[in-house]
């Protein structure tokens, strides 16, 4: 058996995504969150159609990396996720033909399907990927070196640890859950479904944190803290719901919009960040 090869630090903090990727993301987070500033929840085809034009716009920046992606998490993970962001345009397109329908039980519905829809693939792609990450660390173990990367598996290999991908994956399992209870209107449980959908952000941004080293390294510092914090903001976005689940208070509907503008926002200048120093390595 031979010894593993120690991985260069280029290797290490290279940024596989293209710029164009990577450009895509980051417009498509400001789409979502300049179109969410735009129409709060309410009226405003220009506004939604933003929303769902960002959302598309993010599913390409998948897309476009898809190789790689594959090559390192699987194809159907990769797909699962690619389909997540498609949900969430399809949930707000709707809304950018007649903004009215805002005001429609059934597309209200429908939107709130969509969404879990969206989570329950996020959730899948996620999981899909800690599979992955168990099998690698038992192929590792059989092999003798555990936690070591060879040269040729390197770029293969689910860096992120099984703990920090289950974790995002119940979180992102939760937020479905909680889309899929507000369907119908939500009665008795939408309070816990809000409860529910902060407790799933956190997670996924405790998930982020745990793995903030490697992230680090090849995205930089600055924008894993960034995306850390979309998430947690995205988690504080809720709690207007918890406390209001009815909505009867216009202000708190119009503040858990602006929050989550705000979560897009800071996701937008993250994913650019790491687009400025994709631009940089060349």
């Amino acid at each position: 058996m031979s010894a593993a090869t120690v991985v260069s630090a280029s290797d290490r903090t290279t940024i596989h995504a293209s710029f164009f990727s990577l450009t895509c993301g980051a417009l498509g987070m400001l789409g979502v969150a300049v179109g969410t500033f735009i129409s709060p929840g309410s009226s405003g085809t220009f506004g939604w159609a933003l929303h769902a034009g960002g959302w598309i716009l993010v599913s390409v920046a998948i897309i476009a990396h898809i190789e790689h992606l594959s090559n390192r998490l699987g194809r159907v993970a990769v797909i699962c996720g690619i389909l997540a962001a498609v949900g969430q345009g399809l949930a707000d397109l709707p809304f950018a033909i007649n903004s009215t329908w805002v005001s429609d039980t059934g597309w209200i519905n429908y939107f709130n399907a969509m969404w879990a829809a969206a989570s329950l693939l996020a959730a899948a792609s996620i999981g899909l990927a800690a599979v992955r990450k168990e099998k690698q660390m038992e192929a590792h173990l059989a092999s003798g070196r555990p936690g070591m990367y060879a040269s040729e598996d390197y770029s293969t290999t689910v860096h992120a640890s099984f703990l920090s991908l289950v974790t995002g994956a119940v979180g992102a399992l939760l937020t479905g859950i909680a889309s899929l209870m507000l369907i119908g209107g939500g009665g008795p449980a939408t309070r816990l479904s809000w409860i529910l959908y902060a407790i799933g952000s956190v997670l996924l941004a405790a998930a982020i944190i745990a793995h903030i080293e490697h992230l680090s390294l090849s995205l930089g510092r600055p924008a894993v803290i960034l995306g850390s914090l979309a998430m947690i903001l995205n988690a504080v976005s809720a709690l207007p719901g918890v406390f209001d689940p009815a909505g009867s208070n216009t202000l708190d509907t119009t503040l858990i919009w602006l929050l989550f503008a705000g979560s897009a926002t800071i996701a937008a200048i993250a994913i650019g960040l790491v687009a400025v120093r994709r631009r940089a390595q060349g």
